[in-house]
């Protein structure tokens, strides 16, 4: 009685993505505990190269998260801020 081995679910070559993107990140020392998303996110927004949307998106993300920190605000500033952010939400 002779054993079938099984085939390996992948086949040798390129590697995968997330593979590949380990490597790389380790090859230019990037340590991705270190990678702030706020400056990832002004980066974007910034970046006149970038779909329209995705700048958009990623300024609204980053008044989100100022928003959530500034906990401060508070009696009608709160209110006009709150506002102003379901206007943009509503275009």
């Amino acid at each position: 009685m002779t054993k079938t081995l099984e085939k390996s679910r992948r086949r040798p070559g390129r590697p995968t993505r997330e593979a590949e993107l380990r490597r790389a990140m380790a090859e230019f020392g990037i340590d991705p505990a270190l990678i702030d998303p706020r400056r990832v996110l002004a980066s974007i927004a910034v970046d006149t190269n970038a779909p329209a949307s995705a700048r958009v998106q990623a300024a609204r993300a980053l008044l989100v998260g100022e928003r959530d920190q500034d906990s401060e605000v508070t009696g009608d500033a709160a209110r006009i801020n709150d506002r102003a952010i379901a206007r943009m939400r509503a275009n």
